[in-house]
């Protein structure tokens, strides 16, 4: 696609399994139009150091039976790195593991000109 082409782009739990997803957060800011958003969900990196510690440890297992998964991404870093602006929420799902369902959900924005 072209640059500057979408008013938005929407990406629901995919950064943790992309291989390069450097490269993918920077196609997206590419094709975002500027004060274009990236709205996203996804699952990551834990922000307590107990759980962090199993989520590195499974992270190597997981990419092999959950087709490239990382439980350990830390998607508000990743975010942020690309994104002149970033919003975003973390929380865990009442009655779910913060080893899995650690969830970042988001709107980052592009900077307009």
């Amino acid at each position: 696609m072209p640059d500057n082409t979408f008013d938005s782009v929407v990406s629901t739990w995919t950064l943790c399994s992309i291989a390069n997803v450097q490269q993918a957060l920077q196609e997206v800011y590419r094709v975002v139009k500027p004060g274009g958003r990236f709205f996203f969900v996804e699952h990551g990196l834990s922000d307590k150091p107990s759980v962090q510690v199993w989520q590195h440890r499974l992270t190597p297992i997981q990419k092999v039976v959950a087709d490239g998964c990382h439980l350990n991404r830390d998607i508000q870093k990743l975010v942020e790195q690309h994104f002149d602006h970033a919003e975003l929420k973390q929380f865990t799902p009442e009655n779910f593991s913060d080893l899995i369902a650690h969830l970042y959900f988001g709107c980052a924005t592009k900077k307009a000109l």
